[in-house]
């Protein structure tokens, strides 16, 4: 987990919260799950920074609520590994080390692989076609907003879905979910239209009943994610210059 200073979030903003419909774990029930369920996916959707401080005042603030129900919610992040609790009760959001997040990648594409190994014998043409749709909708999405996140997450629901293997499917969702945000930070157009036909060569080999290169394309695909954010991650700023020396 990435180590450091905390840092300060002066102001709540309403976009830091515009995409909660996206939240793909739970129902709401209660208060406190609606306000799990918001600060979730603003981490997740990377509204929120690694070792940013979510101010408890702030957040009972914005939202209208006590501090009760944003401490709970927050209780809930905690245990979920999304949050930490640091000195003087101040809450920050948790950020993963580039081992920690290319291991997840490696975990998502060896799983992934294997749900698709399940699912694709009980694979109709109803589930090819919506894949072949959501490729066409994809390629009319030009930047990884929120579009992007939902377009993705429906593909690769589709690719296993017949899998009948729901746990192996929620970890496979949490990974993806913690990857999320560093793969929008590292994306790029052309990684994106990278991405979008990598899409169709899995959906053009399982059209052809070739399962097992589907199943090495899908992984190959994942991997390709967790390589560009190797190298985002990799990259350094440059040093600033120094200004010439002004001669007197």
């Amino acid at each position: 987990m990435d180590q450091g200073h905390p840092k300060r979030n002066p102001k709540i903003s309403a976009a830091k919260f515009a995409r909660l419909q996206w939240d793909p774990l739970r129902e709401r029930k209660t208060i406190t799950d609606y306000l799990a369920a918001a600060l979730r996916t603003a981490i997740y959707d990377g509204q929120f920074a690694d070792q940013e401080e979510l101010n408890q005042v702030e957040l009972a603030a914005f939202f209208g609520v006590s501090r009760v129900p944003i401490r709970e919610a927050l209780r809930q992040l905690q245990a979920e590994g999304l949050v930490q609790s640091i000195a003087h009760h101040r809450t920050v959001v948790t950020g993963l080390s580039l081992p920690e997040l290319l291991e997840a990648v490696e975990m998502r594409a060896v799983l992934e692989a294997y749900l698709l190994r399940k699912a694709a014998a009980k694979m109709e043409k109803a589930d090819l076609d919506r894949l072949r749709k959501l490729c066409d909708e994809s390629d009319r999405i030009k930047d990884y907003g929120s579009q992007w996140v939902l377009k993705n997450w429906d593909f690769h629901r589709v690719l296993y879905s017949r899998s009948e293997s729901p746990r192996i499917i929620s970890t496979v969702e949490r990974l993806q979910l913690n990857i999320e945000r560093y793969a929008r930070r590292a994306g790029n157009p052309q990684r994106l239209r990278e991405a979008a036909e990598e899409h169709r060569q899995i959906v053009k080999a399982l059209e052809r009943k070739k399962v097992a290169k589907a199943c090495s394309l899908l992984e190959r695909h994942i991997m390709n994610t967790g390589e560009d954010i190797r190298r985002n991650r990799m990259q350094k700023p440059a040093p600033a210059r120094k200004a010439p020396a002004r001669r007197s």
